[in-house]
């Protein structure tokens, strides 16, 4: 693989999304913004303003976040066929790139970059949206009282605790990600009815009929898995937000990051990860089969 190829199809991705991905990351925090000064913010509470304005950032993260991992999810089947149905595969196919670069760049960006992008930008916004949210509630004297510094310092290692979660959670959903581009790209249109035939119906009966719970079982077994890759001990969490010094606020935070990635790490051991990632390369080598076919 050339080290410039690479970089040259993740342009072609911006080039080709960075419209909608500029609206899906931006319209949501600029929408609020530009709403708040009309509405009312009832509940939160004031008393302890150093964690109140970490974890208002960490909202704002979350909120971009999972906006655009929605958005990323229900295009992937449509990427799997995108230079077939545009007619471009010609073109493309005649540039010195492999089939396997030119899949793997597309399901680089939408899946994982773009996410983290997100994740990065409703950080930043919350960073205006903390501060405006506590004026709102409690005026400026409120707003006086937050030492902004430490409340940066609180957040940033649970920051740095998801962006290294989406990571791994990628890798526990990368089988069911290829699954639905790999039977699109296949079926076309009937791709994603037919997973969800397989996987919905087809898992019912084996449940009901045959008390057979197999399908249902290994897609839990992903799915928790991706959830522990992004929170590996919830009442860890739980306990060192109820133990939260603001003093030493930043030390703690930061010594619960690393517990917990570590933890999120230990559970990679897994079967039911190594598998999916022998599916995912399966499905993967199928893309690869299918672009070359169309050329």
């Amino acid at each position: 693989m050339s080290a410039s190829r690479f970089p040259t199809l993740l342009l072609r991705e911006w080039m080709q999304h960075k419209r909608g991905w500029l609206i899906t990351l931006l319209l949501p925090p600029l929408l609020f913004l530009a709403l708040l000064p009309f509405g009312q913010v009832h509940g939160m509470p004031v008393d302890r303003p150093l964690p109140i304005a970490a974890v208002l950032m960490l909202v704002s993260t979350m909120v971009v976040f999972v906006i655009s991992y929605m958005v990323a999810m229900f295009q992937l089947p449509g990427l799997a066929r995108r230079d077939q149905q545009d007619r471009s595969i010609e073109f493309w196919l005649s540039l010195p790139a492999g089939h396997g670069e030119s899949i793997g760049a597309t399901l680089l960006t939408h899946a994982l970059l773009v996410p983290l992008a997100a994740a990065l930008v409703g950080f930043a916004f919350g960073g205006l949206i903390a501060p405006a949210l506590i004026a709102k509630q409690g005026g400026l004297a409120a707003l006086a009282e937050v030492p902004w510094l430490g409340a940066l310092s609180l957040a940033l290692p649970a920051l740095l605790r998801g962006l290294f979660g989406l990571l791994l959670m990628s890798l526990w959903l990368a089988p069911l990600m290829l699954i639905v581009m790999t039977a699109s790209a296949w079926l076309k249109r009937w791709g994603v009815p037919a997973v969800a035939v397989v996987f919905g119906i087809g898992g019912a009966i084996l449940d009901k009929v045959y008390d057979n719970r197999i399908v249902f079982d290994l897609l839990q077994a992903q799915f928790r898995g991706a959830g522990r890759a992004l929170l590996a001990d919830p009442l860890a969490l739980k306990q060192s937000l109820q133990q939260l010094d603001e003093s030493g606020g930043a030390f703690q935070a930061g010594a619960w990051a690393l517990r917990d990635a570590l933890g999120a790490v230990a559970n990679l051991a897994s079967p039911h990860l190594i598998g999916g990632l022998l599916v995912a390369a399966g499905c993967f080598a199928l893309l690869v089969l299918k672009r070359q076919r169309s050329g």
